[in-house]
């Protein structure tokens, strides 16, 4: 028997990349992490997981499924750059349609809604509204944009002419920051006109036209959210009154813009949008900070509407009682930074004409994925 050379190692790695490159050797890749996935709790354990090692995929899904959750492939991107990539729904990692920066907003996969999963607030829910009766809907899986509308991303819209600019750059109007005798605006500087800030001023059409504009660029399904899952999307898995308790932290820390929240903004001007800890599945300032409009027409009997997750469309509101039914006006979610602390509850409803801009008002979009995706 011939002995082998005893070759540097130099040497011994070029003779391997040689074999593998004839077919003679087949390459080494790690094991997937086992132990990593067996023991992940979360989502968002496990989106890092298979983002560390595509390998894991059908590990991760075997796991996924045994906690309740879901994989989903997405398609992202437009055109020939469509490409298609895995989320584990809620587990906090961000896509973009778009290449070009402040275009198209960062989105989330938000999972479909648990068997127990009910609109409303609890009848022992400290400060609740009449209008917040616990309500079951079932929600398929969707996309929802991790923070509201920015200035950037809003302006990109206008200077492509598919959004009116907002009323504080409305040509002529007196509420202009540029040529209106106005200081409604004005008053708030770089927390109104700064890029990363949210876009505020602009009505329910306004917002509508900006989701058409951002489906003809990109070619997916963009639209505002129903209120169904809006407040899915906000409670992130969590049934208290906000997604981090049933009160504000007694750690210090702010976690959203209010009056009393304990943040620079309070009272004061919208907070940068991505402002304050996300949620657990990676939406921020869903509480306070600005208000946001929904796709739902309001209606002060929530039970009354669609129970699948999708919005309220028709105008159909009967009386409650002594009160006439609504009619017209538009449901906005949130609170801002300046409403108290219990406007910006997650079960929290309020209303207003689709026309109505303010310096506390924005909105963020919402994005179908394909049928089948996540049912629940």
């Amino acid at each position: 028997m011939q002995a082998s050379p005893d070759l540097s190692p130099l040497a011994r790695v070029l003779t391997v990349m040689f074999a593998v490159l004839a077919g003679t050797a087949e390459p080494s890749f790690a094991a997937p992490d086992a132990e990593a996935v067996a023991t992940a709790a979360s989502p968002r354990a496990l989106q890092e997981i298979l983002d560390r090692d595509p390998g894991t995929k059908e590990a991760v899904a075997a796991r996924a499924a045994a906690l309740g959750l879901v994989l989903i492939d997405v398609r992202i991107g437009t055109g020939k750059a469509e490409r298609s990539e895995t989320r584990v729904a809620g587990g906090g990692k961000p896509f973009a349609d778009c290449d070009a920066p402040a275009v198209c907003p960062p989105m989330l996969v938000v999972p479909p809604s648990p068997p127990d999963f009910a609109i409303g607030s609890p009848p022992d829910e400290a400060d609740r509204s009449d209008d917040e009766t616990l309500t079951p809907v079932t929600i398929r899986a969707f996309a929802m944009a991790a923070h509201p509308v920015t200035v950037a991303e809003y302006k990109a819209c206008v200077a492509a002419g598919g959004c009116k600019p907002p009323e504080w750059l409305e040509p002529g109007g007196q509420h202009n920051i540029e040529t209106g005798s106005s200081r409604y605006y004005r008053n708030l500087g770089e927390a109104l006109t700064g890029p990363g800030q949210p876009i505020v001023g602009v009505s329910h059409t306004d917002a509508t036209d900006y989701a058409k504009w951002l489906s003809k660029l990109t070619g997916h399904a963009y639209r505002l959210p129903s209120e169904a899952e809006w407040e899915m999307a906000a409670r992130a898995g969590t049934k208290t009154a906000f997604w981090w308790g049933d009160s504000l932290p007694a750690d210090g820390v702010a976690r959203a813009a209010c009056v009393g929240c304990g943040s620079e903004w309070d009272s004061k001007s919208p907070a940068p949008a991505d402002a304050f800890p996300a949620n657990p599945w990676g939406l921020h300032n869903v509480h306070g900070n600005v208000w946001e409009w929904t796709a739902d027409l309001y209606c002060e009997d929530y039970a009354s509407g669609p129970k699948d997750g999708s919005p309220r469309v028709t105008d159909d509101c009967a009386p409650q009682g002594d009160r006439p039914a609504a009619r017209g006006v538009y449901s906005l979610r949130g609170g801002s930074a300046f409403y108290p602390v219990k406007a910006m509850r997650s079960a929290m409803r309020v209303r207003n004409i689709p026309g109505f801009r303010n310096f506390s008002v924005g909105f963020r979009v919402a994005r179908d994925l394909p049928p089948g995706s996540g049912a629940p």
